[in-house]
Parts: structure tokens; C-alpha cells; sequence
């Protein structure tokens, strides 16, 4: 079987733990499988580069499936000061991270971000959104009467209040999504999404990120709070991101801005965002400092 190649340097058990594209995901040996979504039946496999197997492989589908999408050289020229000194350290310790991202996957990324809020991802989120994912591959497409079965079914399943809330926003949820790639302007989409009932600006940008529509945006998350104010980046009178203010406001135009920690780590590491911020995660969620460190918690990832 003939591959497509894309030149990379990825760990793609690394990549894929942190992003929001993995429970369209399973292991399979060394390699992974896409088995929902755009692309199913493609397998990705790391090894002198990410090599793709199967009918839907292309380098468009490799390089954003990989996390690849972001070209972290180019990005870091763009930052300053001693934004760049953390940057360029944060870099080649983590050269082998990637921000899976699929543009293709509105619905299924959006529905994983919500309901991975105040919840334990890689036990529930990843098993609740297979699970949905399973039931709707049985339907003719993820038509929004669809989704809205399958979403009860989970719910009357697992019980918790982040598939009932899912449930009742669901329509929203289908719709926005439905109409992410065809909004020009990701601030009027944050905006959109942030109106949904549930959603916050940690959720909208998640979303934002991991479907490759931004680079410059990421949630601002504990980690990533832990992550600033390590490196001596936190100033005291930043404050998180608000539902309020940016329901009603673009970055560009809200009034919080000068004072939101999301709009700030965005102006200090411009399109390394949400690279950064990824670095962060799995640096504090695994316990490692490098890449170097991957063989010791290999394990714990899949």
C-alpha cells in the first residue's frame, strides 16, 4: 500500500493526548486509525516523518491530522522580547509536538471541547464522544435528528450533567458548528459560539484551535495559568477571559482586553498560541520537560 509522506518530525501518541480530535482516534500498534469523520479509514503512522495509509490520504489531511499545520519556525519569528526567549526554549524542547487539528470535523470537535468541561478528558470526554460517535455512524449521516437521539442515548447511559447540558444545547451546537468554515471572521464565530448556552471562552477557543482555524488562539486553562506565571509572564492585574464580555464584544474591540489573559498570551505569542499553550498541558498534565521524556510516560497515553 502506497503512503503519503509529509517531512515532519511528530510524536503522534503525544500530539494526539492533547487534542480534541482523539476520540475520532484509535491506537493500532504503533500507528493511529481515524475511525470517525473526514478521512476514516486513514492510518497515521510517525516514522521519518507521518506517513498516511489508505484511500483519503492527502499531504492537506496529513499535515492537519498530524499537527503539523502550524509551522513553528515561522511563527516564532514573529515574536518579541522575552516572549521569544521562553518561545524558542519552549520549542526545542517539545520539537516533537504537534496540534492535531481537523477542519473537516466542526461537529465532532465542538461536541469533544464542550463536553470535556469540568471532567476528567481522557477517561469520560474520550469515551462519551466514541460512544456518540459509534451510534451516529449507524445513521445516514449526522443529521441533527440524529444527533439528537444518539446524544439521549449517551446521556441515559452515563448519566452526567455534561451530556444532559450537551442534550439540550444540541441544536445550537449542530448549527454553529455546521457553519464554522464558511465564517471568514474567526472573532464573529468566538462570538457566536460563546452565546451558546454552557459555552465559555475556553470552549470557543478550544474549538477555535482544533479546527485549524487559528493558530494564535488557546484556552486559557489552569495549566496554561501555571505555565505564565512560571516563566514570570502573569502580571497581577490580568484576569481570565469572560462570558459577558465576550458574547457582546470581538478581542479587538472589547473593553477586558487590555486585562484578559487570553488576549494577552495571543499578543505575546501570536501564532505560537496555541502551540504554547499545548506545550503547557502536556508538560504539567505528564510531568515531562522535553521530548526526550516521552519513553517514560509512553505509557500513559494511550
Amino acid at each position: 500500500m502506497n503512503a503519503v509522506v509529509v517531512p515532519g518530525s511528530v510524536d503522534l501518541d503525544l500530539s494526539l493526548y492533547l487534542s480534541f480530535t482523539l476520540p475520532m482516534f484509535t491506537k493500532r500498534g504503533v500507528c493511529w486509525v481515524k475511525e470517525y469523520g473526514f478521512g476514516r479509514g486513514s492510518i497515521l503512522c510517525s516514522d521519518g516523518g507521518v506517513k498516511c495509509y489508505g484511500e483519503g490520504c492527502s499531504e492537506t489531511l496529513v499535515t492537519y491530522l498530524a499537527g503539523l499545520w502550524i509551522d513553528k519556525d515561522r511563527a516564532l519569528e514573529l515574536v518579541e522580547g522575552r516572549a521569544r526567549e521562553v518561545a524558542e526554549d519552549v520549542v526545542s524542547r517539545f520539537y516533537c509536538l504537534g496540534v492535531p487539528a481537523s477542519p473537516w470535523d466542526t461537529f465532532e470537535v465542538l461536541t469533544t471541547a464542550f463536553l470535556s468541561r469540568k471532567t476528567d478528558y481522557h477517561t469520560n470526554t474520550v469515551r462519551w464522544v466514541r460512544l456518540l460517535l459509534s451510534y451516529l455512524s449507524l445513521e445516514q449521516g449526522p443529521t441533527l435528528e440524529g444527533v439528537l437521539r444518539c446524544s439521549e442515548r449517551v446521556y441515559k447511559e452515563f448519566h452526567s450533567y455534561q451530556l444532559l447540558q450537551y442534550h439540550q444545547v444540541v441544536r445550537e451546537i449542530y448549527a454553529v458548528s455546521s457553519m464554522a468554515r464558511a465564517v471568514k471572521e474567526v472573532d464573529k464565530l468566538r462570538m457566536e459560539l460563546v452565546k451558546i448556552r454552557y459555552v465559555g471562552p475556553k470552549v470557543a477557543d478550544s474549538f477555535i484551535l482544533h479546527v485549524g482555524l487559528d493558530p494564535s488562539k488557546a484556552p486559557v486553562d489552569v495549566h496554561y495559568m501555571r505555565f505564565l506565571k512560571r516563566w514570570g509572564l502573569l502580571r497581577e492585574s490580568l484576569t481570565v477571559p469572560s462570558k459577558v464580555y465576550c458574547s457582546r464584544y470581538s478581542c479587538s474591540n472589547c473593553p477586558l482586553a487590555p486585562r484578559c489573559v487570553s488576549n494577552y498570551a495571543s499578543t505575546l505569542f501570536r501564532s505560537l498560541n496555541g502551540f504554547i499553550q499545548s506545550a503547557a498541558y502536556v508538560a504539567d498534565k505528564l510531568g515531562i520537560t522535553r521530548c526526550e521524556d516521552m519513553e517514560r510516560v509512553r505509557h500513559k497515553l494511550v
